[in-house]
């Protein structure tokens, strides 16, 4: 079986025009222009975008400073259709020579090739929507290769490689990518230039010889050493790069945020993660920071492209992650994209935005004490405090767009909140906050009888508990009328 990834399609793409197609690199970079953007899914979309960002800066390196983008990428096209002439050898899929993200192996264990793609079902353990076995598939020489190179990235360990030691670099994070009008202004975006890198750091891919600290080797990794056989229907494994992580040696994956975390109860700078119970829109205000000398960073090719002169009026990124559990089980794959005002990437907005996710957070505990008071109310043990939570957030997470469009013109004489906090005035997000969480209220406890409304009434006091009265007392005696008279 023959199959070169820049000449044979194997990258699902949609056109501006509406049209859906896949693609090879030689034809993804011709049209880039006219290309919308990826049409995978998010494991696919971060492990094909860093992919083309090192064919990129492989072939054009990286502009100085910030300030230097402007011109930076004209000759995408030509640059990157000369280089991939160049190379063409080593993105074969198969043959005898040298192959994309491979190496030869000797040792005669080999494995379906099935096992490499996150969301199968393998050996004994089917999945809701997949029972097939592993010897029964039909993959085709675009799918592994998608496979491949994302089992790369997302490399996790477990029984079919647990002689493998670490982890794929693109894993342990929450990404963040730039996305512009098409998909060639996506990839000038994403990548980076030299002065935020650090200089000396931009390095080579792995086919060109590239070490576990270079940046361009990390955005196409070789964590796993791999090898199909028998017309790629089976693979092998064994030991690749070991490359160290952000925890261990504080590299950086430049798509990456850094925020404070616990370590053994010591406050330490990590990674932020995705969480599965929590919509990524509640950490928008930690993935904007741009200011330096801080403990949260975004990510660096932010702090690249949006940190310099270069000012719009609004900002999109893309977010996801492929998140897995302790044991080396994928969890599930997050995504969401953000249409932001560029007033989150300064400090008001952050600071205005944090405290509109505070002021939700409140609520959510309110409504936890609201269920847990009604229940006990009425002698039952077990209150459903998850489901109304979950009624609530769900119910936000449909909003949050309202909150972003409070940070317009934030500190200045066209600010939409005033002078008034979240909870002390009319704005529409206190308005949503309020009305989510009375809705996850009257869903999870009914009021037909006589009981469930004293209950009901006894929980609500708990969701919306009445302002203490203050009385002032005076510090002097008061003058009686004939003294005042006098």
């Amino acid at each position: 079986m023959t199959f070169n990834l820049t000449t044979d399609p194997w990258i699902p793409v949609r056109y501006l025009d509406g049209r859906s197609a896949s693609v090879s690199l030689h034809q993804l970079f011709a049209e880039a222009s006219t290309i919308a953007d990826l049409a995978v899914p998010p494991h696919e979309r971060i492990s094909i975008l860093r992919l083309l960002v090192c064919i990129t800066q492989t072939t054009l390196g990286a502009p100085g400073t910030p300030y230097d983008w402007d011109g930076w990428g004209n000759d995408l096209e030509f640059a990157t259709a000369d280089y991939l002439a160049k190379w063409k050898e080593h993105f074969n899929l198969m043959g005898d020579g040298t192959r994309f993200l491979q190496a030869p192996i000797t040792d005669d264990k080999d494995y379906p090739t099935a096992q490499i793609v996150f969301h199968f079902a393998t050996g004994n353990t089917p999945t809701l929507l997949d029972h097939e076995g592993d010897e029964n598939r039909d993959l085709t020489p675009a799918f592994i290769a998608r496979a491949l190179l994302v089992y790369q990235n997302h490399f996790v360990g477990g029984s079919l490689a647990s002689k493998v030691k670490g982890n794929g670099p693109a894993l342990k994070a929450l990404h963040s990518l730039l996305v512009g009008k098409n998909l060639r202004e996506t990839i000038l975006l994403n990548c980076i230039d030299e002065e935020t890198l650090a200089p000396g750091s931009l390095g080579k891919p792995v086919w060109e010889g590239g070490g576990k600290f270079d940046y361009l080797a990390r955005l196409a990794p070789a964590p796993c050493k791999l090898w199909l056989v028998k017309d790629a229907a089976r693979i092998c494994i064994d030991q690749g790069i070991i490359y160290p992580e952000f925890e261990a040696a504080n590299v950086r994956e430049t798509s990456s945020t850094i925020i404070v975390g616990k370590r053994g109860g010591v406050e330490t700078p990590v990674l932020l993660r995705a969480n599965i119970g929590k919509g990524i829109w509640r950490d928008l205000h930690l993935i904007t920071v741009l200011q330096k000398g801080g403990s949260t960073n975004a990510p660096l090719t932010f702090q690249s492209h949006l940190g310099g002169d270069q000012r719009a009026d609004e900002i999109t990124f893309w977010t996801g992650e492929l998140i897995k559990a302790k044991d080396a089980k994928i969890l599930d794959a997050v995504e969401s994209v953000f249409t932001v005002p560029f007033e989150m990437f300064e400090v008001i907005g952050q600071i205005r935005y944090q405290k509109g996710v505070v002021f939700a957070e409140d609520f959510s505990k309110r409504i936890y004490g609201a269920v847990k008071t009604y229940f006990a109310t009425l002698m039952q043990d077990s209150a459903p405090t998850d489901s109304a939570q979950r009624h609530f957030w769900n119910t936000l997470d449909q909003q949050s767009g309202i909150l972003l469009q409070l940070l317009k013109g934030a500190g200045t004489a066209d600010d939409p909140m005033g002078s008034a906090d979240f909870g002390k005035g009319p704005d529409p997000w206190t308005a949503a906050v309020r009305a989510a969480a009375n809705a996850a209220y009257e869903a999870t406890c009914p009021r037909q009888n006589p009981r469930q409304l004293q209950a009901y009434a006894a929980g609500l006091r708990v969701l919306r508990p009445t302002a203490k009265k203050t009385t002032v007392k005076s510090t002097s005696r008061q003058k009686t009328p004939a003294a005042q008279d006098s």
